[in-house]
Parts: C-alpha cells; sequence; structure tokens
C-alpha cells in the first residue's frame, strides 16, 4: 500500500533533511538506517557494561565494609585516600597495623576507627559565631600583628585558619581581633 503524503523528516543518524512517504520514518536511506541500528547496539552495549562494573564496585565495596582485617588498598579504598597515605600514617605510628610479609600488611577496622576517634580536632577553639563585630577600635590589622608578635604574614595566616579565627575585610585592611590573637600569644 502507498501513501499520497509527503513528510518533511530529519534523519536521526546523519540529520539531514528528507521527504518521507510516512510518519514513522526514522532515516533518510537504508545506509543511514544501517548505521544508526549498529550504534543503537553499541549504546546497549556499553550500557550493559557500565552497569556491570558499577555493581561489581558495588559489591566491593560492601565486601570491605563487612571485613574485620584490611588490606592497605582496601583501607585506602574504604578512607577515600590514596594507599601511599595509609602507609605514611602506619610509618608514623599514627595507625596501627601488623606488617606479615614484604606485600601482606593488615589493619583492624577498629584501629582505622580508633584513629579517628583520637585525631578529632576541636574547630571551636575561638566562636566564630559572636555577636560581638570586628571593628578598628577592637580589632589588628594584619602588619599590626605581624610586628606586635613578630612572625612572618604566612604563620599569622596559618594561626589564623588553624584556630578558626574569623576575620573581615575592611576596605584595604584585614582585621583580626585582639582578644583572639591575645589568647593564643599568651
Amino acid at each position: 500500500m502507498s501513501s499520497n503524503i509527503i513528510v518533511k523528516r530529519i534523519c536521526d543518524y546523519c540529520k539531514n533533511a528528507f521527504d518521507a512517504k510516512t510518519t514513522k520514518t526514522k532515516y533518510c536511506s537504508h545506509i543511514c538506517n544501517s548505521r544508526g541500528y549498529k550504534l543503537n547496539q553499541k549504546l546497549k552495549k556499553i550500557e550493559t557494561s557500565d552497569t556491570e562494573t558499577k555493581s561489581k564496585a558495588s559489591n566491593y565495596v560492601m565486601d570491605v565494609n563487612s571485613k574485620d582485617f584490611l588490606t592497605v588498598n582496601e583501607a585506602s579504598t574504604l578512607l577515600n585516600m590514596s594507599s601511599k597515605t595509609v602507609y605514611r600514617l602506619i610509618e608514623q605510628n599514627e595507625l596501627n597495623a601488623f606488617n606479615f610479609s614484604v606485600r601482606k600488611t593488615l589493619i583492624r577496622r577498629k584501629d582505622i576507627e580508633s584513629y579517628f576517634d583520637n585525631n578529632l580536632i576541636s574547630v571551636d577553639y575561638i566562636n566564630p559565631n559572636r555577636e560581638d563585630e570586628i571593628n578598628l577600635n577592637n580589632s589588628y590589622t594584619i602588619n599590626e600583628a605581624i610586628e606586635k608578635f613578630n612572625i612572618s604574614n604566612g604563620a599569622l595566616y596559618n594561626i589564623i585558619k588553624r584556630f578558626n579565627i574569623p576575620k573581615r575585610k575592611l576596605g584595604k585592611y584585614t582585621l583580626v581581633k585582639k582578644e583572639d590573637l591575645n589568647t593564643i600569644f599568651q
């Protein structure tokens, strides 16, 4: 059965305009139809491969979560850090581990948890949410603080960052409360 209508369509594969005789036509030629089919099959294979990889990765993570003793690579996966960092923590005796041989080092899950319990840093040394405002009367500029406490610019900024000291930019000056710096340096 032939159709007397002509519909302007755009090919799904080559994106060129063509005249179709039905409303369901997707491709301008047999070649584009074949290439489109091959492309769809390729995309389906890639999608199934991706889903298999994701399921294997999730199984690996579940397997790591169920173990009491972890290798360095498993610990690095669990902690989301590189294995070199885990080795460095072991070498610095910050993380307990037992070395069975040159290639076999195991870490107890309890030791990883205790590492975090022992090394949590209190960032509330100075409360950053105080009501009193930082102004020129009750604050040092960065240059004044450097001269008063006889430290370098980088050291001062490291202290401000480490103790979570609030600072305020006022024009060309950066202000830090006098009482905050005095409590640290005295």
